[in-house]
């Protein structure tokens, strides 16, 4: 993932540098939507930075608590619903700048096709809302059978 994620930066820098030459070449050729599909580009691999980060530190290499405790917050991942919440709000950032690249690049008004990234992201979002909630009812159903058992019988 680590791999991916500098491929994927090292493909922004050269978009960007092309964006550059076409500016100092041709100015009234518009370099937003370049510019927006190298930021698409950034963007996805901070998401496969982040997850292989959050997988390799959470879950497949043991650090010392010492050592823990000085890593920036969004490397510690301990559970798979925090891996779960924080892959949901990459996702839905990826598909925000990608529909901003998208709108940006058409030449004549957008039809109704193109409300499928923003409703995606949306359906997403509340998909992220919905296991969020769903995993804290199951931690507070979790702590109260666990109340019932130390309470012992009645």
């Amino acid at each position: 993932m680590l791999f991916g994620a500098f491929l994927m930066f090292w493909e922004a820098i050269l978009m960007l540098w092309q964006s550059f030459r076409m500016v100092r070449l041709d100015p009234d050729i518009s370099v937003i939507v370049s510019v927006l599909r190298a930021t698409d580009k950034i963007l996805l691999g901070i998401v496969l930075m982040v997850v292989g980060c959050g997988i390799a530190l959470g879950f497949a290499l043991d650090i010392p608590e010492a050592q823990r405790s000085r890593l920036p917050q969004w490397m510690i991942i301990d559970t798979v619903a925090e891996l779960k919440n924080l892959f949901f709000q990459m996702i839905i950032l990826y598909l925000v700048v990608h529909f901003a690249a998208q709108v940006g690049e058409m030449q004549t008004a957008p039809e109704w096709e193109a409300l499928v990234l923003p409703i995606s992201a949306l359906l997403l979002a509340g998909a992220m809302k919905l296991t969020a909630s769903s995993h804290h009812l199951s931690e507070e159903v979790r702590r109260d059978k666990g109340d019932d058992r130390t309470k012992g019988p009645v």
